[in-house]
């Protein structure tokens, strides 16, 4: 075997073993929580209700951002899988994407953040006196968890952290215009 040989057998192996190990296993929840990360979603629906959308046909509502809100009447769902593969498409074709030409909404952060604040009003238009949170990327739910809190609506199925309630005050200290840091409240020390 030359040399040359020896090296690309080598480089088949590194290769075939790379494939095995990256595509061939399963996915760490680290790698999860990164993917979830980039896709942001939530789903509520009003307290008491089923937590099922089988043989309902959703009503869908266009957020002022592009994402879709999926309305089954007592069950919100919504997501940006549709609008970040449209911004790809616009950034491969156009040059666009966030911010750019095709963009113009925010970061997705900021995206997510307007629509809980639409779903929440979708859910008080509808009446609701209570809303479930069912599932979704954590920011959004803590995110509808505040916003619901701050405005006298009950959430059930989000069990709170402490970083929660930390959140919670500094988005309410901005809400009145106050600039405070984000504190933890004081705990008793031993020392």
């Amino acid at each position: 075997m030359s040399l040359e040989d020896d090296e690309r057998q080598q480089l088949a192996t590194a290769l075939h073993e790379a494939r095995r190990t990256i595509f061939e296993r399963d996915i760490t929840p680290q790698e999860f929580y990164a993917l979830l990360c980039r896709y942001p979603y939530l789903e509520v629906c009003e307290t008491g209700q089923p937590h099922s959308t089988i043989g309902t046909t959703p009503t869908i509502i266009t957020a002022k951002n592009g994402w879709k809100i999926y309305d089954y009447g007592h069950f919100l769902a919504s997501g940006c899988h549709e609008l970040i593969a449209y911004l790809w498409v616009l950034e491969d074709s156009e040059g666009g994407g966030e911010g750019g030409e095709g963009g113009g909404y925010g970061t997705v952060v900021q995206q997510a953040a307007d629509v809980v604040e639409h779903m929440l009003l979708l859910a008080k238009q509808k009446g609701w006196a209570s809303s479930d949170i069912v599932s979704g990327h954590y920011p959004m739910q803590r995110l509808y968890w505040i916003l619901s809190d701050l405005s006298g609506q009950a959430v059930s199925n989000f069990d709170p952290s402490l970083e929660d309630y930390v959140v919670r005050r500094w988005i309410e200290a901005l809400r009145n215009k106050e600039f405070v840091m984000p504190r933890y409240p004081q705990q008793q020390r031993g020392r």
